[in-house]
């Protein structure tokens, strides 16, 4: 790396953390701080960060001195005065890290001393993007294209406004209090109520209304600058549905392939415009609203921050994002950027091109909560409703949206186009005009029922480009339907990503019949690499995806590799938990020397850090995909989490070594108002079970019980599937406080379940002991004896964060809008902290 500072005054730094997943909020900032600490590092800088999510892998990070703490401006202030902190890195942490950062910087007294430099970014700037009227101004008098907004405190200025501007309008929060949510208002009656909410969710209660611009697209960019003022683009993508519905929930593609290169020229200077206006240092994304009649644009937002996009492109181009955008914050010029042996030599100064098409696909809750008896409003605004995604990478934009949806539903079955026959017609237009989740679906039974292309186009404001690619794959599926076991039919298919479940379903047979069909025919899957070159200059890749072609470039890394099936995409539960248990299995295999490959799709998970494994393939988890790369890589070991059943019963069946950790398919639902569970923990290491400690679980907290644990003798005999932690569940109908507490003479109802990777993870932090690096050491046979002593002695041991796990305040109403209440441990997004010590 380069020993070049252009500010050598940056001695000190302190991140913040993004705090508890959330909708829009998942776990890609955390990932990101995990990445670049280590680099800073490098560069001689002594590293901090603070965080209140126990799911946080930077927590656990050895680069840093780390605070566990809730995230408040007292206690940011704290930390920045007692550690004498010059430089805060907000950026890393996204929007509700700027913003917290930025209260700091406004309630900054003069005793507090002098204020901490934001790093890649001036105090003012900082300030400045908060406040979106003001970001807007600073466009406006540059020549930039936005959209007037108008800053209102009272109902009657709103009314007043009215008169000036016309239906649909945008109402959001200035100054808002949790993560920006946009509504657009589109009949007269709904105005007053959106005006109220946004005043909730602003801290001054002032509320910000614009002219809405919905059915124009919405195009994001992504751009780096230096210090110098040299700028690239990195990346682009276009979404699939138009304004008007939240870009988190409709399908994206890279790169962007509806969209003149002339408009997309022009978005790319206006970027650079906006980033040197920022003077930027650092990685930026920058969304556009384009008219394709017009060929008018406008900006409609900028994030000089790491989000979604920033981790998206990354993966898309094979680009090193957060190492590049790290050294350009601390004043690194691009040309002087030098990488991991990894990376090409000049890779930091060159743009990124693709050879690929990678389709962003959201995962909704909808199913899972209305399978609890929760409902939900399933319709489709500018409100964000999924809770995750997955990527699919293909050389078509068939093949990867294909198997994008294969990798959302972890269910080939579940995209077909026999699927929406039950759907009459008049419930199809309205959806068409109305969406919701299964979009996709509904535009291919459109089509199937033979709606014209421009008709659909004018309902829905969809490119028809889009259309005749569905049409065309919804004749390619009808073709092999009608040509069963027909080789040329399945050489089609196969090339355009249909999965061998799929076909095996149009040809009602089973996957294994398909998968032994195409190896007889010489059918055989290629790998091909994601690299920032896309192959023009050799690059030690790692990353790859699957395709039908002639020329494979992935080849077996060793005969003793370990292969781990990740989480995929979050859904609610303890999805970013499941990241978290995955990622830090990896990384104990990478310390143990094993040779690691991942398998997963998920855009915003650590995981897929480039780091942590030798080899990524950013794939489907089905157990066909999977079993392709077994056949590959002939893994010694795959790792499963276990909730994955037909998937590790389906490996099993075919003779693979499957390790599993411990984990039950759904989260159990917590206690009720006013109850209580207590749990005795317990770690298996495959042979014998020893105590932790002794939690109580309440509705949305949970917390260690500070004395020894015992384990009652009934406990002693069970058949524990796999070495990991496990949970003994008893009943207590009142809450109070146990100073001692006897389980195995309670009488009380009780059961053993794997404990959640949430809790784990909390457990992990409030102990200061690995339990999951514990669990991959047991279950690969390296547990030292250093870790059977710390086995024996644990639950002797004091807690060393007295701090109680609680749910984070997340707005089920205004994204979800739920009829019933939705369980916070069942359905659990993000959490965080609070001291009971």
């Amino acid at each position: 790396m380069s020993n070049t500072i252009t500010n050598n005054k940056i001695k000190k730094v302190l991140f913040i953390g993004a705090g508890a997943n959330d909708f829009g909020r998942e776990g890609e900032h955390d990932a990101a701080i995990f990445q670049v600490m280590p680099e800073l590092r490098g560069h001689g800088i002594e590293i901090f960060i603070i965080d209140d999510n126990p799911y946080a892998l930077s927590l656990e990070s050895l680069a840093a001195t780390v605070f566990w703490q809730q995230l408040t401006v007292d206690n940011l202030k704290k930390v920045v005065r007692e550690n004498n902190i010059d430089t805060v890195a907000p950026l890393f942490g996204g929007e509700s890290s700027l913003r917290l950062w930025a209260e700091v910087v406004q309630s900054w007294a003069h005793g507090d001393g002098t204020v901490p430099s934001t790093l890649g970014l001036s105090i003012d700037m900082l300030l400045k993007v908060n406040n979106i009227p003001a970001l807007t101004a600073m466009m406006a008098d540059i020549g930039l294209p936005v959209i007037n907004n108008y800053v209102l405190k009272a109902q009657d200025e709103a009314n007043e406004l009215l008169r000036e501007l016309h239906l649909p309008l945008m109402v959001r929060a200035l100054h808002p209090n949790q993560t920006n949510t946009r509504q657009i208002v589109e009949r007269l009656d709904d105005f007053e109520d959106a005006i109220n909410l946004a005043k909730t969710q602003s801290v001054t209660q002032e509320v910000i209304i614009s002219r809405a611009i919905n059915g124009l697209k919405e195009v994001s960019i992504e751009i780096l600058r230096d210090v110098r003022g040299n700028k690239m683009q990195i990346g682009a993508s276009e979404d699939m549905d138009p304004i008007g519905i939240h870009t988190a929930d409709s399908l994206s593609v890279s790169p962007i392939l509806t969209i003149q290169d002339q408009l997309i020229g022009r978005m790319r200077d206006y970027a650079f415009r906006i980033a040197d206006m920022l003077q930027l240092k650092g990685v930026m994304h920058v969304q556009f609203a384009v008219d394709d009649d017009t060929h008018t644009i406008y900006v409609i937002k900028v994030s000089p921050y790491i989000d979604q996009m920033a981790t998206r492109m990354s993966l898309a181009t094979g680009y090193p994002t957060m190492l590049v955008a790290i050294n350009l914050a601390i004043g690194v010029p691009l040309e002087e950027i030098v990488l991991p042996h990894d990376f090409g030599k000049h890779v930091a100064m060159m743009e990124p091109m693709m050879d690929h098409v990678v389709v962003k696909l959201p995962v909704f809750p909808f199913g899972e909560l209305e399978a609890a008896g929760v409902h939900v409003n399933r319709q489709l605004n500018s409100v964000q409703k999924s809770v995750g995604s997955t990527l699919g990478l293909g050389r078509t934009f068939i093949e990867a949206l294909e198997k994008a949806i294969r990798s959302a539903h972890f269910n080939n079955a579940s995209f077909s186009p026999t699927n929406m026959k039950h759907i009459n017609d008049d419930e199809l237009i309205q959806q068409l005009i109305h969406p919701q989740d299964n979009r996709v679906l509904l535009l291919i039974e459109a089509i199937k029922r033979g709606y014209e292309i421009d008709e659909l186009a004018e309902l829905t404001a969809i490119d028809e480009f889009y259309f005749y690619q569905l049409k065309y794959l919804h004749q390619l599926e009808s073709e092999i339907e009608t040509n069963i076991d027909n080789i040329d039919a399945l050489r089609l298919g196969k090339k355009y990503g249909l999965s061998d479940g799929l076909i095996a379903r149009f040809w009602h047979t089973d996957f294994n019949i398909i998968r032994t069909l195409a190896k007889e025919n010489g059918i055989n899957v290629t790998y091909k690499s994601v690299e920032p070159s896309a192959g023009e200059f050799p690059e030690n890749a790692r990353q790859y995806y699957a395709t039908y072609e002639s020329e494979n470039e992935s080849v077996q890394i060793s005969d003793n590799t370990v292969l781990v099936i990740g989480s995929g995409a979050f859904r609610m539960g303890d999805a970013a938990a499941g990241g978290y248990a995955t990622t830090v299995v990896m990384s104990e295999l990478r310390r143990l020397q094993y040779p690691t490959i991942i398998m997963n799709n998920n855009p915003s998970d650590a995981t897929l850090l480039p780091h942590l494994a030798d080899k990524q393939y950013l794939e489907p988890l089905e157990v066909s995909d999977v079993m392709k790369v077994v056949e590959l890589e002939k893994p010694k070991v795959i790792v499963i989490p276990g909730n994955r059943r037909k998937l590790i019963n389906a490996l099993r069946d075919l003779n693979q070594n499957v390790v599993i950790l411990p984990k039950t398919k759904h989260i159990p639902g917590g206690p009720n108002e006013n109850q209580s569970e207590f749990a005795l923990n317990i770690f298996y290491d495959g042979q014998q079970a020893y105590p932790i400690n002794l939690t109580q679980h309440m509705a949305g907290e949970m917390r260690v019980i500070p004395q020894v644990a015992h384990i009652p003798d009934t406990i002693l005999s069970t058949n524990f599937e796999a070495p990991g932690v496990y949970q003994v569940i008893y009943y207590q109908s009142i809450v109070h406080w146990v100073d001692r507490m006897d389980l195995s003479n309670m009488g009380y109802d009780s059961w053993i379940r794997p404990m959640p990777f949430g809790q784990v993870a909390y457990l992990s932090k409030a102990m200061q002991t690995q339990w999951l690096r514990l669990t991959i050491r047991a279950a690969m046979d390296d547990l030292t004896s250093r870790d059977i002593e710390l086995l024996q002695t644990i639950n002797e041991r004091p807690i060393v964060y007295p701090y109680s796990m609680i749910a984070a305040d997340i707005n089920y109403r205004l994204h979800l809008q739920p009829h019933e209440v939705i369980d916070g441990t069942r359905f659990e997004m993000g959490v965080g902290v609070k001291d009971y010590g």
